[in-house]
């Protein structure tokens, strides 16, 4: 990758239009970001895939004033594998390897692979035999982000199983007024400093819409040991920044982290913009005191 001091990589086919308001834009930031600390902006380098400014690590990155690129840079604050795919296969480029990657080894987060660091994390998992299981369970992709789950009853015949799919019990995340939610934990470096409870409806219960999200405390989710497990989990799945979305059943009371995601957007869209802002905050502080911690004990 050729190096931009200044600037970002962009993909050779977009219009050159294009190209040059994207680098205009980058290179007017780094000079306010430049002139907010009175020094260039600490960088962090991204790769392969560049966020979206949807994203909450742009977001983040713009809370904190910092740059935010995909080229290489000489001092980074830290490089993060950034690849939205479930299986990540990319090879990374010899000067990304010189620095500390977070993610770098978050190479498969398939929902099987998610179940068995489950179970090793907490000690139970969601997954069912399909064609033994009676009663109603939930069939959906092995792949992230599809957000296709669909009530079935079992047991299944052996010729209707998927290959592709995953079966898992039905968790009835409702709370006492018969809603249906969803718990989404920012996690960063051992820490989730970010919660958010989205409220859901029977019908989109298996999808990523939702009537309402708010920002609540993370004591208010999930107790001390399941922030112990959680951390574990991600340990498991080699993770140091994702967005995990956990599901507690109403009979049980067991918490279930049922999807991983390395490259989240983010703060939901039906967050109030006060709890935006906040979130944004939060996440940014998060993220700066843990690329801190990490300088500190590279020290050590």
């Amino acid at each position: 990758m050729r190096s931009r001091p200044f600037g970002i990589e962009l993909p050779k086919q977009m219009p050159i239009f294009d190209r040059l308001m994207k680098h205009a834009r980058h290179r007017l930031f780094l000079l306010s970001a430049a002139i907010a600390h009175g020094k260039r902006a600490p960088s962090i380098v991204v790769y392969p895939d560049f966020p979206s400014r949807k994203s909450a690590l742009f977001k983040m990155c713009r809370s904190l004033k910092w740059e935010l690129t995909n080229a290489p840079r000489t001092s980074p604050s830290v490089c993060i594998r950034f690849e939205d795919q479930t299986e990540k296969n990319t090879p990374m480029p010899p000067w990304f390897a010189s620095y500390t990657v977070w993610n770098d080894q978050c190479l498969d987060i398939r929902k099987s692979t998610l179940e068995n660091a489950h179970i090793h994390a907490f000690g139970h998992g969601m997954s069912v035999d399909p064609c033994e299981y009676h009663g109603t369970m939930v069939v959906k992709s092995e792949f992230n982000a599809r957000h296709d789950g669909r009530a079935i009853q079992g047991p299944i015949k052996m010729s209707e199983k998927s290959t592709n799919s995953v079966y898992q019990l039905d968790i009835q995340n409702t709370d006492k007024q018969g809603k249906y939610y969803d718990f989404r934990l920012v996690y960063i470096r051992g820490k989730i400093p970010v919660v958010y409870k989205k409220i859901k409806s029977a019908d989109t219960r298996f999808t990523n819409q939702c009537e309402s999200a708010h920002l609540i405390a993370i004591d208010d989710a999930i107790s001390p040991i399941e922030v112990e497990r959680t951390i574990r989990l991600m340990e498991k799945l080699h993770a140091d920044y994702a967005e995990l979305d956990a599901l507690r059943d109403a009979s049980s009371g067991k918490l279930f982290i049922i999807d991983v995601n390395p490259t989240p957007w983010g703060p939901p869209s039906e967050l109030p913009p006060e709890q935006q802002s906040k979130a944004v905050r939060l996440m940014a502080k998060a993220f700066e005191q843990a690329i801190l911690d990490q300088t500190t004990e590279s020290i050590k």
